[in-house]
């Protein structure tokens, strides 16, 4: 049995989980050997996520960052989604027991805490077959493709450009990343040539991570999955991006003629051996997080303690 007060240390590691503009829109509720998530719906942006998809993905992503810690602690998990039919804010119940966690899950404990989301141009040094084939397996243990998409690989470095130009011609301004996270660059830039100058492509490769079905759960499953790949990714020493989908995406046709949904996509490559690791983002913290009994009971507009604090870049 693990009780409450330890579940609650652990509960620290899933806060680190990467989030849509670093809302972290999640609330947990703890109890002995089960917790509760529950979307914080008060966080949600309504014009640049008016579904609330990426908040979902940002809660799955913060789910598996809890069962990886669990696993570290030595704990098995059963996840069950969506559990209250009457209440969708309630996205998942996590019961814990004491058998052996599975192995490979637990190992990716030791890059929670080297993870970040890079903005940064990578090296051009391609990622080995091998290693992508391992970030395919890991988004397919939550029954989620993972799929080359070098479209957006053409127009993150279209953005990447326009950027660069635009500070070149507004001194002391600081360069917005128009990609489809719609994240800042501040204090994230590469050492290398005077902007301006023509930079080389890096070797960074994107992917789609794309659900058969798109709904609720499967926004869920993708968080998980996303949480999975970038976990997995940052182990093997590689950074990464994740990026939001956009508005104006529809269903995609993969190999086969097989439709999918698209949830996220994510940039991933090696980063620059001159490239200090970014400053951490901000972070809840956990008490502000943590639901009291009381707040299921009176629905979703109680569960957000006061104003949304201002985001800021995801880590």
């Amino acid at each position: 049995m693990i009780r409450t007060a330890r579940l609650a240390q652990v509960l620290e590691h899933a806060l680190r989980a990467p989030s849509v503009h670093n809302t972290q829109p999640w609330r947990w509720r703890l109890g002995d050997d089960v917790v509760d998530l529950f979307a914080d719906v008060g966080r949600r942006l309504p014009v640049t996520d008016p579904d609330g998809r990426d908040l979902t993905i940002s809660c799955g992503a913060a789910l598996h960052h809890l069962v990886v810690a669990l696993g570290h602690a030595g704990h098995d998990t059963f996840v069950k989604p969506m559990p209250d039919p009457q209440n969708d804010t309630h996205l998942a119940t996590v019961t814990i027991s004491d058998a052996p966690p599975d192995p490979a899950t637990a190992r990716l404990f030791g890059a929670v805490a080297r993870r970040h989301t890079e903005l940064r141009r990578m090296r051009c040094q391609p990622v080995p077959v091998a290693l992508q084939a391992a970030l395919v397996d890991a988004a397919h243990r939550f029954d989620v493709r993972m799929v080359r998409a070098n479209g957006v690989r053409e127009a993150f470095n279209a953005a990447f450009a326009a950027a660069a130009e635009r500070e070149l011609w507004t001194s002391g301004h600081t360069t917005e990343l128009h990609i489809p996270s719609r994240r800042t660059a501040t204090h994230h830039h590469s050492p290398g040539p005077p902007l301006g100058y023509r930079l080389p492509d890096d070797g960074a490769e994107f992917f789609m991570l794309a659900t058969s079905e798109d709904r609720t759960q499967d926004w869920l499953r993708a968080g998980q999955a996303l949480s999975s790949v970038l976990l997995t990714a940052a182990q093997a020493g590689l950074a990464t991006t994740p990026l939001s989908r956009g508005h104006d995406m529809g269903t995609q046709h993969l190999a086969g003629g097989e439709t999918a949904a698209p949830q996220i996509f994510v940039r991933v490559g090696w980063p620059t051996a001159r490239a200090s690791a970014p400053s951490p983002s901000a972070r809840r913290d956990l008490a502000t997080v943590l639901m009291r009994p009381v707040d299921v009971t009176v629905g979703a507009s109680a569960q957000t303690e006061g104003p949304a604090r201002k985001p800021v870049d995801a880590s």
